[in-house]
């Protein structure tokens, strides 16, 4: 395993257009499954941790557990902290091996968006650790139609250049978990949004979009792609299709298989594949 920033997963992907998954997982047999997705693949790979995993796995775990997991592996992996939303989980982070963080404080104001941003980076940085931000705000199941939470493109070039991260999260229509209603994916915005900008963007919410939308999105600029409810669907998926007479040993397999499945489907789709 070569383990790196976000940064160095992320050079040579606008200009190449692909994007490297980010797989948020939070037991062995999710690690397992996409990095042996990966490795297959010849894939970069960023695995990252949410708070909403604390009640299995703490912050401070994480970073141990994929270091001593992909020692066997022979792909880059940056390890991610995935949507801080205050700066007290990121000095967490700085001090528990992450490679990359998110500050995610998009539900702010924008100068209080920068200042906090700003601070981030500098905790960061001087630690080697790439840091990702949010501007617009991609919610929850709940699809933002209307046009109040897309991403402005004028505000995303000022925002890089005042803040210094190394990726930003942009909202172009989607929403993070299960979709409630049908995106309205604004493909002419994250347009508008890689033309202002050049650093690497990344779609938050891409669960369950269609495989011409990830693509088209790609094409437009996505650097990143953030996977975690897809890769959940299909684990609970398969245990329900195979869990009559099985044991809890032969279910954590199916669902590592599973899970790898899922993440060499979505490897190929972001032409991620022989990158590594």
């Amino acid at each position: 395993m070569k383990l790196v920033t976000l940064s160095e997963i992320l050079e040579g992907t606008r200009a190449g257009h692909y994007a490297v998954p980010h797989m948020n997982v939070f037991d062995l047999s999710m690690l397992h499954g996409v990095l042996a997705a990966a490795e297959e693949a010849r894939s970069p790979l960023i695995v990252a941790y949410g708070e909403g995993f604390s009640p299995v796995m703490k912050l401070e775990e994480f970073p141990g557990m994929v270091r001593s997991v992909a020692e066997r592996y022979h792909i880059p992996v940056c390890i991610h902290l995935d949507h801080a939303f205050d700066l007290s989980l990121i000095e967490r982070a700085v001090k528990s091996g992450y490679t990359s963080v998110m500050l995610d404080v998009s539900n702010l104001p924008l100068e209080e968006n920068i200042a906090q941003t700003k601070r981030a980076v500098g905790l960061c940085r001087p630690k080697g650790i790439s840091v990702e931000s949010e501007l617009g705000h991609v919610s929850v199941g709940a699809v933002q139609n209307d046009g109040a939470a897309y991403t402005d493109p004028q505000e995303a070039g000022e925002f890089l250049a005042r803040t210094g991260v190394d990726a930003l999260a942009v909202s172009i229509g989607t929403a993070h978990g299960v979709y409630t209603a049908v995106p309205n994916l604004r493909l002419d915005v994250l347009e508008r949004i890689a033309a202002a900008t050049d650093k690497p963007l990344v779609l938050h919410g891409g669960s369950g979009l269609t495989d011409g939308q990830f693509h088209a999105c790609v094409q437009r600029g996505i650097c990143k792609v953030n996977i975690h409810t897809d890769l959940a669907q299909a684990a609970i998926g398969r245990v329900r299709q195979r869990a009559a007479g099985l044991n809890y040993l032969e279910l954590c397999a199916e669902v590592q298989r599973a899970v790898h499945d899922e993440a060499m489907h979505k490897i190929a789709l972001f032409g991620s594949q022989n990158k590594a």
